[in-house]
C-alpha cells in the first residue's frame, strides 16, 4: 500500500468512527451505494474514494449489520 492509499485508508477509518457516533450520519448512510457513501464522507470533511471502500467492504473491514 504506498502513502496515497494509506491515507485514504486511515480518511475512511476516521470517516467510519465519526459515523458510528452520529445517529443523524447512520440513518443517511442506511441504504446508500459506495458512490453515495462517498459523496457524504466529502460533505463532512472525508476524502477516499470508492476503491478504498469497496476494498474494506471486501476484506470485512465494513460490513452491514444484520437486520
Amino acid at each position: 500500500m504506498d502513502s496515497g492509499e494509506r491515507e485514504e485508508q486511515e480518511q475512511l477509518e476516521r470517516f467510519l468512527a465519526h459515523a458510528a457516533g452520529s445517529e443523524r450520519l447512520q440513518r443517511k448512510l442506511g441504504g446508500m451505494d459506495a458512490y453515495q457513501v462517498v459523496a457524504i464522507a466529502a460533505e463532512e470533511g472525508f476524502a477516499f474514494g470508492v476503491t478504498t471502500l469497496h476494498r474494506a467492504v471486501c476484506t470485512g473491514y465494513v460490513m452491514r449489520r444484520p437486520r
